[in-house]
């Protein structure tokens, strides 16, 4: 089936991890609660550099040693959505480039994205020593007050524009990916900002529910 639509970019957490986020994956690995730390960065007290780092620091403070081999064992079980690859695979066979972008950890996008045949992806990560044990800082490269900066990176890579693309994500942070999109999709909505400025609402337990809608 052809598209019109050029490039396809998907949040993680929420819409290809079928759970609130890889960060809180690790949160309740450890029995974390940050509802503390989460309220001061939606209300603006701290940005998302510190943001990540009171979030690793909960962690060093359980696991001093704490290193980039034991998250990736943590999150190697985090549940997925059902239907990723079909997916992927029936968008790049439309001549779309499919894309992740996230503010949740790298080591779950890699994951997803390796395992789904994804053309590239972009999230957060953790700094860790040359040993792999976390200093406490994290890693910004996509900055949740501004997702559609991510985006953009991907629109330049592969010389699409914004008329031509697809987001899809599910909470307030991905609509400023909305803005830069043809057309925006709200994959199981968290919040009614999202609802608001998306062009489709999609309730389902399957992402290949959103393939009528981007298909021709």
């Amino acid at each position: 089936m052809k598209s019109r639509w050029s490039l396809i970019a998907f949040d993680m957490d929420g819409v290809l991890v079928d759970y609130t986020s890889s960060w809180t994956w690790v949160h309740d690995h450890f029995d974390i609660d940050n509802e503390e730390t989460l309220l001061s960065y939606i209300q603006g007290r701290i940005d998302d550099m510190e943001f990540m780092r009171q979030d690793i620091k909960k962690w060093l403070d359980v696991k001093k040693d704490i290193c980039r081999n034991d998250l990736e064992t943590i999150l190697e079980p985090v549940p997925i959505i059902d239907g990723i690859s079909s997916t992927v695979d029936a968008l790049q066979s439309s001549g779309a480039k499919v894309v992740i972008v996230s503010g949740g950890l790298d080591i779950t996008a890699k994951q997803i994205a390796n395992e789904h045949g994804f053309d590239d992806y972009i999230a957060n990560s953790v700094e860790c020593d040359p040993s792999g044990v976390l200093t406490g800082e994290g890693i910004l490269r996509v900055d949740l007050t501004n997702k559609g900066a991510a985006l953009r990176r991907f629109q330049q890579l592969y010389g699409i524009d914004e008329m031509s693309t697809v987001s899809i994500g599910n909470s307030f942070v991905d609509v400023s990916m909305f803005a830069l999109s043809g057309l925006s999709i709200a994959f199981n909505p968290i919040d009614e900002h999202v609802k608001k400025n998306a062009n489709i609402i999609i309730n389902s337990k399957d992402i290949r529910d959103i393939l009528p809608h981007i298909l021709e």
